[in-house]
């Protein structure tokens, strides 16, 4: 299989081709060359998630219902990060703002 690059802007929802092309590659074997080699575990645990936009992020505390936040915290490590983003990712969708306010 080539490799293959789509990019999305944000707010934009990939087509079903594209989600059935990532289900297809997910199947496969991982191919290591030279030029992209297996990684030992000591240089994988030197990736981290970086803010690609380089925005800075601020502590904020908000008030939810309990079944909301134990819904969350269900989802394990990360959770307050995936919080995050999804209300960033809210800021593309006006009408569901509005729906909300």
């Amino acid at each position: 299989m080539a490799m293959q690059r789509e990019t999305l802007k944000a707010g934009e929802k990939p087509t079903k081709k594209q989600i059935e092309e990532v289900r297809k590659a997910t199947q496969q074997p991982i191919a290591y060359t030279e030029e992209a080699p297996k990684l030992t575990p000591e240089e994988l645990a030197e990736f981290h998630r970086v803010n690609a936009e380089g925005r800075e992020r601020v502590m904020c505390t908000l008030r939810v219902q309990r079944s909301t936040l134990d819904w969350w915290k269900s989802l394990g490590d990360g959770y307050t990060a995936a919080m995050a983003r999804i209300l960033d990712e809210a800021r593309n969708y006006p009408e569901l703002l509005k729906k909300c306010l």
